[in-house]
């Protein structure tokens, strides 16, 4: 019998242990303002970025002259994450038309980056000089109903599994009614878990929020413009809604960022399921230009806390009339 109240007792402990590590959840610890860096930024069509390391960040322009990517220098405050500066080092491209690169992840084992495209909905592989190898992802069978428009807008790369993820970024034909200004509806998109080596494509069924928008808009993106695998192999999401109305002031882009376990079955009827992890909101008016659309987020260092740093970046439509800014944000967060 004292064997087995010792045993009882030892799993207790154990449970009371391990408990906590499997209820922790990711939150917050700070957001820090929206920061632009004109005079050391090129005006841009930034769309997607990842860390190559000390410091060095590789961001694809979704209408830059030629294929390729900048490489820019961020520095980041090590104990609060806020950006100090971003300086643009140098574009390196390899002379073929753009692909309205989107998403793009450095693999660190083979020195390899992906880029998703939106012209050619297409995942190919780069060399750190910009070469394309001749690799390419397969892809989903449903993902042959993409447009150019609402196509890949996004990658990201869990290097444990050696998974990469992309989604589309408004809902398929076979899907519904993609989401409008007007017509209330959530999209419902499909994310594919592509594996690195053998294997088919899994896909993962995610469904939107409703729009806020409920007016007709003279320009309107409702899609996930990015996602971010995070230490623990679960995928952050990011929500983005970009209202422009005809007279411009007024616009405003609404991002969420949730949190889904890629893990988890899912169905058409039975999406992933998401919790919020933050929110935010950027607009136009005659008193605020802050309006700033974010497609770009990565992982950034982390801090003497042992806190993750989250990189954001906003497409400006190359600072569209001089009055929109090449954005950069960071949020720091850890589990709690």
């Amino acid at each position: 019998m004292a064997i087995k109240g010792n045993r009882f007792r030892l799993l207790l402990l154990l449970a009371v242990c391990v408990l906590p590590l499997w209820s922790q959840e990711w939150k917050v610890v700070s957001e820090h303002r929206q920061r632009s860096f004109p005079h050391s930024v090129p005006a841009g069509n930034y769309s997607g970025i990842a860390p190559l390391g000390n410091g060095l960040y590789a961001v694809v322009d979704d209408k830059a002259k030629e294929d390729g990517f900048h490489v820019m220098r961020v520095a980041i405050d090590s104990l609060s994450g806020e950006i100090l500066s971003v300086v643009h080092d140098r574009f390196v491209g390899n002379g073929q038309p753009n692909r309205d690169s989107e998403g793009i992840v450095y693999l660190r084992d083979s020195e390899r980056l992906w880029i998703s495209g939106e012209a050619d909905n297409q995942i190919r592989e780069y060399t750190l000089d910009a070469q394309l190898t001749g690799r390419t992802l397969s892809l989903p069978g449903s993902y042959a109903h993409l447009s150019r428009l609402y196509g890949l807008e996004s990658l990201a790369y869990d290097a444990i599994s050696r998974t990469f993820y992309t989604v589309n970024e408004s809902t398929l034909p076979a899907d519904g009614a993609q989401a409008s200004s007007v017509n209330g509806k959530a999209n419902l998109l499909r994310i594919a878990a592509i594996p690195a080596g053998e294997g088919s494509p899994r896909e993962l069924f995610y469904q939107m929020d409703a729009p806020a928008a409920h007016r007709t808009a003279a320009q309107y993106a409702m899609g996930v413009s990015e996602l971010l695998v995070l230490p623990d192999q679960r995928l952050l999401v990011l929500e983005r809604e970009a209202f422009v109305p005809k007279g411009k002031i007024g616009a405003f882009v609404a991002c969420k960022l949730y949190v889904v376990d890629p893990r988890e079955s899912t169905t058409s009827s039975r999406p992933l399921s998401k919790r919020l992890l933050c929110s935010w909101r950027t607009k136009l008016n005659l008193t605020a230009r802050g309006w700033a659309n974010y497609e770009g987020m990565c992982l950034g260092p982390r801090l003497a806390d042992g806190s993750q740093v989250i990189i954001l970046l906003s497409d400006s439509q190359a600072r569209y009339a001089g009055v929109l800014k090449d954005w950069w944000k960071t949020l720091v967060i850890r589990k709690e």
